[in-house]
């Protein structure tokens, strides 16, 4: 929330400036990075929306709760990026290509790219500082859990810096190679040029996290080493024989479903079974705290093995 919130402030403020720069200079690279930044902007609503919308409890209508409200509204996020963002960008840089005519008063464009590049620095290292304390608390490197982690939101916000920070020094080497005149043109070719790739870069931004996005929205399972530690802690219990199938689900970036079909062993009566299941559902919580509902199917090995028999029969 903290991140989401620095973004947010950070991207109004640079949206307002390199827009005013834009109208002063008639840059086209300013005016793709002020609506970019304004994109930044609204994303952070979305983001935001996201945040409050995926508390609601469960009900009859939705069951497992509205956790999916994170990825939903990080898919809408990737989307506005590339809708709006890196289309007008690359169209803007066409349009200054075909039509070419230096920028003007480039110190007002140099003065806001500075501000810019120091807020959205301050952005992204708020992000950075809350992705550690996350991955600390897992025990994972930063790297790892940003690889890992199941939370649209804050890989967002770090990307979306990211991609602010690139597109900010690629619109003040459009801007310098504009002012010395290099090139065809007097130069005049750099600044539509820098807008495109631009909006190139929005672009791969939008294509990475609506990717990730999607897996969630779909059903993505949790990540191999929970997998591995659900399994190890149902194996673990004295009465367990064997895991048939194990199943998993995110439903929030901290809550996953599991499904577990598993073999007892024979001589277990019914409330040796019931013990059984509920402290195998012990342990799957101690092994992974993000588990937050389990559906175990349990039988004995014996009658499995003649339900495999009569399947292969038939």
């Amino acid at each position: 929330m903290l991140a989401v919130l620095g973004a947010l402030v950070a991207n109004a403020v640079i949206a307002i400036l390199k827009l005013a720069a834009a109208l002063v200079t008639g840059s086209s690279g300013m005016m793709a990075e002020a609506l970019h930044s304004a994109a930044d902007t609204t994303n952070q609503v979305f983001l935001l929306l996201g945040l409050r919308f995926f508390k609601k409890p469960a009900s009859r209508k939705h069951p497992f709760g509205h956790g999916k409200e994170r990825f939903f509204w990080s898919f809408i996020a990737a989307m506005f990026i590339f809708g709006v963002g890196s289309t007008y960008a690359i169209y803007e840089g066409i349009v200054k290509l075909r039509h070419p005519h230096a920028p003007e008063n480039l110190k007002w464009a140099y003065l806001v790219l500075g501000i810019s590049f120091v807020l959205e620095g301050c952005s992204i290292a708020l992000a950075i500082y809350q992705e550690n304390k996350e991955a600390h608390h897992d025990g994972l490197t930063f790297f790892e859990y940003l690889r890992e982690s199941k939370d649209p939101t804050a890989k967002t916000v770090i990307f979306e810096d990211s991609a602010a920070l690139l597109g900010i020094v690629i619109a003040a080497t459009g801007l310098l190679l504009t002012e010395y005149h290099s090139g065809p043109g007097g130069g005049a070719y750099w600044d539509g040029l820098a807008s495109i790739l631009i909006g190139v870069v929005l672009a791969v931004v939008a294509f990475v996290l609506a990717r990730t996005s999607r897996g969630l929205l779909l059903g993505e399972a949790a990540n191999p080493k929970s997998r591995q530690a659900i399994r190890q802690a149902i194996e673990s219990h004295p009465n367990v024989v064997k895991v048939i199938e194990l199943l998993t689900m995110h439903l929030a970036p901290r809550q996953i479903l599991i499904n577990a079909h598993v073999n007892l062993k024979d001589d277990l009566v019914t409330d040796d079974v019931e013990k059984t299941n509920e402290e195998i559902e012990e342990l799957i919580r101690e092994a992974e705290p993000k588990v937050e509902l389990i559906f175990l199917e349990t039988a004995r090995a014996s009658h499995s093995k003649k339900v495999e028999c009569a399947e292969h029969a038939g």
